[in-house]
């Protein structure tokens, strides 16, 4: 924004604060004396003052004085109410105060009118070479430690010399007051019986599977069962070798649960024992 600009608004600005009916009048005349100033703080000085009278007349003797005085322009308005009022309040010349001062502080800054507040440095720059620290003496590096190697002497074993003379002595001589060992027990061969499916045992026909019937399937299972001493499974029954249809497998394996307790167990030198064995289950047609 130039000087020209600034005080154009100031003079509108103080033209709107004036009575409506002379608003218009007022802002013509004071635009052509602001024209009629020779420098640029006269014209500044002049903006200030049409802002300064307009607030100060419309605030302290209402809008009738203004129209009473309508005719006067420029200064002359300034001066007439001067003559009329007499004084001002403080707040209003605190206001116009720091109005003047805004102003001037904005008129400055847009004309480069601001006192330079850097500084420049005239004195060359001298530099100083600090001294150099002294080094600080390290305390004596202690001597290094001599490690010896403790030798280590093996004592040679002294093994006995037999002469030809000792060929024939016992070496497995007891000495005098130990018993003499008792004979060494030649091993006794167990007596095993295993067994296999005992007294009430199911029969195989009521284990057919109707659909092998149906299709004439026969065959042979050979199933594995581990039992206890007093006959029972102790776990499922497998088949160890099929015999080729699915279903006589599956039958077999039935047959093989439904006879837990009906098992004789492995005896050893009679006596019964946990044991596993094998055993087959044969699935034929009779006509």
């Amino acid at each position: 924004m130039s000087e020209r600009d600034v005080n154009h608004w100031l003079i509108h600005h103080a033209a709107l604060n004036a009575p409506a009916s002379l608003s218009e009048r007022l802002e013509e005349e004071w635009l052509a004396d602001l024209a009629a100033r020779p420098s640029a703080m006269s014209r500044l000085r002049f903006a200030l003052g049409c802002c300064w009278a307009t607030r100060v007349i419309a605030r302290e003797l209402g809008a009738s004085t203004v129209a009473a005085t309508g005719s006067v322009t420029g200064d002359k308005l300034v001066v007439a109410h001067l003559d009329h009022s007499g004084f001002f309040s403080r707040r209003s010349i605190t206001f116009l105060l720091v109005v003047a001062i805004h102003i001037a502080l904005l008129y400055g800054l847009m004309t480069g009118l601001t006192p330079t507040i850097i500084k420049v440095i005239t004195s060359p720059l001298q530099t100083r070479m600090l001294p150099q620290p002294h080094p600080r003496e390290l305390p004596p590096v202690p001597p290094r430690p001599v490690i010896t190697t403790p030798k280590i002497e093996v004592p040679t074993p002294e093994f006995p010399t037999w002469n030809d003379s000792d060929e024939t002595r016992d070496i497995a001589v007891q000495p005098p007051g130990t018993p003499p060992m008792p004979p060494a027990t030649p091993p006794h061969d167990v007596n095993r019986v295993q067994g296999g499916p005992g007294k009430g045992f199911p029969a195989t026909d009521d284990f057919y599977p109707s659909a092998a019937k149906r299709m004439e399937e026969q065959g042979t299972t050979t199933v594995r069962v581990c039992v206890d001493p007093s006959g029972r499974l102790t776990s499922d029954p497998a088949a160890v070798q099929t015999s080729g249809s699915a279903r006589l497998d599956q039958g077999a394996i039935q047959l093989a649960k439904a006879g837990s307790g009906h098992y004789r167990a492995t005896t050893e030198d009679g006596r019964p024992v946990n044991s596993c064995y094998s055993f087959r289950v044969r699935f034929e047609l009779r006509n």
